[in-house]
């Protein structure tokens, strides 16, 4: 066990990847995993299993009950069988059982994380057309350096402060 917080380990992991280093998330992890000290390592356990749970729920679907009929209906829509009651993801509920208060809370909760990741994109979007002009005429730049050419294309072009006379 060793003697590092988790979260000073994590920094160094994510300073190779800002350092420009390509970094696989589960080899580092692995790598690194004897430097972190035991409430480091409980924590890092906790967060693991909290991770499969939600991709477990996520990737289970919601289906029809077993019925008595030979041959079984399909449901006309397609749910995951857990959802989130809040914004973080943390409170699961089967599907099966939401009120339809409950299930009106899911699709508010639903629509903000579409709304979160609308904007995320239109930023994404929006940093491709800003680094494009760099790179039609530098294919070969990384983004990083594009960004350096807009802010100094910025800097130049924006007006200076001037007193008025």
């Amino acid at each position: 066990m060793g003697h590092m917080r988790l979260n000073d380990v994590v920094a160094e992991i994510i300073g190779d990847v800002m350092a420009g280093h390509a970094v696989n998330k589960r080899e580092a992890a692995v790598k690194r995993w004897d430097d972190i000290d035991a409430d480091g390592q409980y924590l890092a356990g906790i967060d693991g299993v909290v991770t499969r749970i939600d991709q477990r729920a996520r990737s289970l679907k919601l289906k029809a009950e077993k019925s008595a009929a030979p041959a079984q209906a399909a449901l006309p829509f397609h749910l995951p069988a857990a959802v989130a009651m809040d914004i973080d993801g943390t409170s699961l509920v089967a599907t099966r059982q939401l009120s339809r208060a409950g299930f009106e809370r899911a699709i508010e909760i639903r629509q903000l994380q579409i709304a979160n990741d609308q904007r995320a994109l239109r930023e994404w979007r929006n940093a491709l057309r800003q680094a494009d002009q760099f790179w039609a005429d530098n294919p070969d730049w990384s983004f990083g350096r594009c960004l350096d050419a807009i802010l100094t294309h910025s800097v130049q072009t924006t007006p200076c402060d001037r007193v008025p006379t």
